[in-house]
């Protein structure tokens, strides 16, 4: 059998690293036949002092939706009964490409809501909370306090909406418009 060298090297899912009898599996690491295997694709770390292998993982984190986890979307559109919503950040990380998702008027308020074009509409940017992801469909919910539109646009003249007294109103073409609103509205960071 080869000799395994102990200094820090790149490493693949797999690579031999040390046996049992010298040094003992980190984090990245797990045993097999009585030998040290790497189960990340990065940087393995050897600590003789220790006698730990340690693989420091190169490769980024996925993100993915589950549900409990809040998101931030761009409404695309509104049917009466629910809205498509383009999800760009989830649990307050920008994504690559974003995931579609979607509003039910079930998920908007604990009070009726006869139409959804009354609690969003195109082009709104949302905070909102994963529900359900089973079947493929990322549903979302607005229905608590702290969720809901945190930036709107007017759907006259496409300025954005300032809040008073609880309405949205347009600098620009003095347009009063109505949402479900976060109470966080306007003042979110957009990562």
């Amino acid at each position: 059998m080869s000799k395994i060298m102990l200094k820090d090297r790149d490493v693949f899912p797999g690579d031999k690293l040390a046996v049992i009898e010298v040094l003992q599996n980190g984090l990245g690491a797990y045993q097999q036949d009585g030998q040290v295997r790497s189960s990340e694709l990065g940087r393995a770390r050897f600590n003789l002092e220790k006698r730990l292998v340690e693989v420091e993982k190169r490769t980024r984190k996925l993100i993915l939706p589950r549900e409990g986890l809040e998101v931030v979307a761009e409404v695309g559109s509104v049917m009466r009964r629910d809205a498509r919503v383009d999800i760009f950040i989830i649990d307050g990380k920008r994504i690559a490409k974003p995931y579609t998702g979607v509003i039910h008027i079930s998920s908007v308020d604990r009070d009726y809501v006869k139409d959804m074009t009354m609690a969003v509409r195109n082009s709104d940017i949302v905070k909102a909370k994963i529900i359900n992801t089973k079947n493929w469909i990322i549903q979302l919910s607005i229905r608590n306090p702290e969720y809901g539109v945190i930036y709107a646009y007017c759907s006259r003249c496409g300025t954005l909406m300032e809040q008073e007294r609880g309405r949205l109103h347009c600098p620009k073409c003095d347009r009063a418009e109505r949402r479900k609103m976060a109470k966080t509205y306007g003042t979110e960071e957009l990562v």
